[in-house]
């Protein structure tokens, strides 16, 4: 009976084959990797279709936003100028002292997804201090200057007026 060859393993094989897959699933990240880091708040903008300019967080804001390699996001804002609660207490703050914290901060965490191509990156907002952005998709157009980052929302409307808001970040000096 003739003998048919056995297929002979290449030596080294499955480290190349995993080494293949691995830079297969980098490459679908790579759109990300722009973004990945901390960026300090440097301006809110809310831009009217008029030319007018409102600075809801002051002239100064103090934030940052995080972007994971893996794909994870956190951000921060709020106004410099915040004042404490008058007993100092977490939890027992005055209806107007609660209501100026929150209208001065606004925090959210979630996931991102980046579209290079359409240069636009979209929130995965898993919570927010906003509630009803809890859960929402929330899809920014992102323009890369060196190390300023600037995120601008779509055309929306605010007290009757349509504006586009515009966050510019700068890229976090490691601590």
């Amino acid at each position: 009976m003739p003998r048919t060859a056995k297929p002979r393993a290449v030596p080294g094989a499955l480290p190349l084959l995993l080494l293949l897959l691995a830079a297969c699933a980098c490459h679908a990240d790579d759109a990300r990797t722009p973004l990945v880091g901390s960026w300090d708040l440097v301006a809110v903008e809310n831009r009217g279709a008029d030319g007018s300019v409102e600075r809801p967080f002051g002239d100064r804001p103090q934030g940052r936003i995080t972007y994971t390699a893996d794909g994870f996001l956190s951000a921060h804002v709020m106004r410099a100028d915040r004042p404490p609660f008058a007993t100092g207490g977490l939890y027992s703050g005055t209806q107007a002292e609660k209501a100026a914290a929150y209208d001065s901060y606004i925090a959210y965490y979630g996931s991102y997804t980046v579209d290079a191509t359409a240069r636009t990156v979209t929130h995965g907002l898993a919570g927010s201090l906003f509630p009803n952005w809890s859960g929402t998709g929330q899809t920014r157009h992102y323009a890369l200057d060196g190390d300023v980052l600037t995120l601008s929302t779509p055309p929306m409307e605010r007290d009757g007026k349509p504006i586009t808001v515009h966050v510019v970040w700068r890229r976090a000096a490691a601590p």
